[in-house]
């Protein structure tokens, strides 16, 4: 007998995820939009895209979200060691 759950879900998971081909100006108008909005906008999404989609574009999201804390600490660390650097050179 035919699993027909399992065989859609390896189709679903050979399909590219369509949030992660977005431009730059539109994912940051879709996601700024869903995070404005955001109880309403999921309930939309998980009626109008279904439970899949928005689990792709959430996973989406959060990856965004990571990688943007990811750099701002990383920038912050830079800074904070250029500042040290340059605060020690007037004591030495």
């Amino acid at each position: 007998m035919i699993d027909l759950y399992s065989v859609r879900m390896n189709n679903l998971e050979k399909q590219k995820n369509k949030f992660e081909q977005m431009g730059f100006v539109k994912f940051w108008l879709v996601s700024s939009l869903f995070f404005i909005t955001f109880p309403f906008s999921l309930i939309y999404s998980l009626v109008f895209l279904g439970p899949y989609q928005t689990k792709e574009f959430i996973l989406v999201l959060i990856k965004d979200y990571i990688q943007t804390l990811i750099i701002i600490f990383i920038s912050l660390i830079v800074v904070i060691y250029f500042l040290y650097n340059y605060i020690i050179s007037f004591f030495s």
